[in-house]
């Protein structure tokens, strides 16, 4: 093998390896901005995540005070609340202190909401506004009593 070829061969290897070491680096760069949008995203998601659950710790102050207040009806407040347990921590359904929303809720899941309930005849709308009566005179201070300890509870969790 003459002195030239061997020459030649040497660069050509150089600038192999001069190509595959800009590749490398190339692809490191992308790998590094690929890991860099990740943890991006998972910030992003991770702040939205604890901003719903802000939200929800809030709805769920304010409509267990609505209930304490009177604010709000027993049947349509203890819905609304497991509703937002369910999003929350429905673990909080196995205590029995909070199980009265899951009741009144199970209880209640036949009578029709929104669009359905405008469309309901006077007559069926008095039936089921006595049997949602009937629920909060046997069951309010019982609502009233899981809202407060609820709120309790959220208050200790938040400070």
């Amino acid at each position: 093998m003459s002195e030239s070829t061997v020459f030649v061969l040497i660069g050509l290897g150089v600038l192999i390896i001069f190509f595959l070491s800009f590749f490398i680096y190339k692809k490191y760069i992308s790998l590094v901005n690929i890991k860099r949008q990740k943890e991006e995203q998972a910030e992003r998601l991770r702040a939205a995540q604890e901003e719903k659950y802000k939200h929800i710790i809030d709805s769920l102050k304010i409509l267990s005070q609505a209930l304490m207040t009177e604010q709000v009806g027993v049947v349509e407040g203890a819905i609304r609340i497991k509703v937002l347990i369910d999003h929350h921590d429905p673990d909080l359904h196995k205590n029995q202190s909070y199980a009265v929303f899951s009741d009144i809720f199970a209880e209640t899941e036949h009578i029709p909401f929104l669009k359905a309930w405008k469309e309901l005849d006077k007559r069926s709308k008095r039936k089921y506004e006595l049997f949602m009566s009937d629920i909060e005179m046997k069951r309010g201070e019982e609502v009233k009593a899981a809202a407060v300890k609820l709120n309790a509870e959220l208050s200790r969790t938040l400070h």
